[in-house]
């Protein structure tokens, strides 16, 4: 009985495909390191700029200051979403050195944490780049899933992709940070794989245990990170002295930015410079005159929140030289002369002037401003014939 069930398994076994045994996959976690010259714009980060891109915090020490970047599993977070490398970086005398720990295993992630953890204890800022809402939370949760959560530490933020979108999002559109570091920092990625494609990268790297693949992830990781640091000296440099700018675009969105901040001065004066109209027919003058209009309508809002009349008046009047936002600026000044200067006729003239341009649905109320205007006209004309004013 016993040596006829050994001969079916045996046979089973003869026609049976081998499986190969797949190597042992070599564990642990992989450091990385690479030293630069220290970008020369952070030497001397003005104060000023600092607090116009959104640091809070104490006085602010580039030595102290760790700037951090993960490659994850999953770009929508959550607790299943671990980070597989963190790639920090830190100025250190005259360079500036990036570290990165690649964990090689979902088994190694408490090591890789620990070696974070320990470099972290000599730093009090950290600057991501929109890791205010995903890396540093995403640590965090990895911390206390590792029972790790007494290692944490918290620290001040500065998270760069705030200012950006400030800054240039209204010329360039999206501000991934590789996108701004070409068009903004002049310095393009050659042959960069796409923050996308790390998730798979691993996943294949977990199933092949082939280091290779990870290779063009490190790089990736290692110059956002170095990317972190010339943006932060980028955007001081320019908030420190935004007047300097020569891009209308980018004046107009600085001077909103210190507009919700509550500094008007400089402020208005971004508007200035943004609302001088390029020269006609220059390449600036296509695009960049629909800015000047807007900075000069932001200079009027500035001014009648103010109260200042004469302001008001010179802007919109040299809004309507310059032939700018009609629709808008015929209302205002309808409105101006009407209720500060009771000056009625030359308020009808101007709303008789901007129903050629508002929208069919503003004529409505338009009619209702006209109407109100004749009738003061008439009033005012009857009290003049009363005491013989003709």
């Amino acid at each position: 009985m016993a040596s006829g069930l050994r001969a079916k398994l045996n046979a089973i076994a003869a026609v049976a495909p081998r499986v190969e045994a797949k190597p042992p996959r070599a564990g642990g976690v992989a450091c990385y390191a690479h030293r630069q010259p220290l970008d020369a714009r952070l030497r001397d980060l003005d104060h000023d700029g600092l607090r116009r891109i959104g640091w809070q915090g104490r006085s602010f020490t580039l030595e102290k200051c760790l700037f951090l970047d993960t490659e994850t599993t999953g770009l929508s977070g959550g607790a299943g979403t671990v980070a597989f490398l963190v790639g920090v970086g830190y100025a250190e005398g005259d360079e500036f050195v990036v570290e990165q720990y690649l964990m090689k295993d979902y088994c190694d992630e408490a090591d890789m944490l620990d070696r974070l953890a320990r470099r972290m204890e000599r730093f009090d800022a950290v600057c991501t780049f929109n890791g205010k809402n995903f890396d540093l939370p995403l640590l965090k949760t990895r911390f206390t899933m590792c029972r790790m959560r007494d290692r944490w530490r918290d620290m001040e933020q500065l998270d760069l992709l705030y200012p950006a979108r400030r800054t240039w999002k209204k010329r360039i559109g999206s501000c991934r940070l590789s996108r701004v570091e070409e068009l903004i920092l002049g310095a393009p990625r050659e042959g960069d794989l796409p923050g996308s494609e790390a998730p798979r990268r691993y996943f294949e790297f977990l199933r092949t245990g082939e280091m290779e693949l990870l290779n063009e992830v490190v790089a990736h990781n290692r110059q956002d990170v170095i990317t972190l640091g010339a943006l932060l000296g980028h955007l001081c440099a320019l908030y420190a002295h935004p007047e300097r700018e020569k891009n209308r675009t980018d004046l107009f969105s600085m001077g909103r930015a210190l507009e919700n901040q509550g500094e008007l001065k400089p402020a208005r004066e971004l508007y200035r410079i943004a609302a001088i109209p390029a020269p006609a027919g220059s390449v600036s003058a296509l695009g960049g005159n629909a800015v000047a209009a807007e900075a000069a309508w932001r200079m009027y809002l500035l001014a009648r929140k103010n109260g200042d009349g004469e302001a008001m008046r010179q802007i919109l009047e040299q809004m309507a030289v310059r032939r700018q936002m009609r629709d808008r600026i015929y209302v205002e000044l309808s409105k101006y002369y009407e209720h500060r200067c009771k000056n009625y006729r030359r308020a009808l003239r101007y709303a008789d002037l901007a129903a050629r341009y508002v929208e069919p649905g503003e004529m409505e109320a338009l009619n209702r401003r006209r109407d109100r205007l004749r009738a003061k006209l008439e009033k005012e004309n009857g009290r003049k014939n009363e005491h013989g004013f003709f």
